[in-house]
């Protein structure tokens, strides 16, 4: 399965959690906080254990039909 990520910035608090757990899918921007730096660049596992690790659940990981699956509502 390929999830596909996104990073809510209004929630991002720039802790990078996510960033030292998949470091190839999530990257730093210009101004401290997380953003995408490649769709898949890590395998589904390790991508959900990032959003997991997000105290602000500011990564939203979608399947590929779409479904969110994280985080949960």
């Amino acid at each position: 399965m390929a999830y596909k990520v996104k990073v809510d910035k209004d929630l991002c608090t720039s802790i990078a959690s996510c960033v030292a757990i998949a470091t190839n899918t999530f990257e730093l921007d210009k101004d401290g906080f997380s953003t995408v730096k490649k769709q898949n660049g890590d395998s589904d596992e390790l991508i959900l254990q990032a959003a997991k690790n997000c105290p602000t659940n500011a990564i939203l990981v979608f399947d590929e039909n779409g479904k969110k699956i994280w985080p949960e509502d």
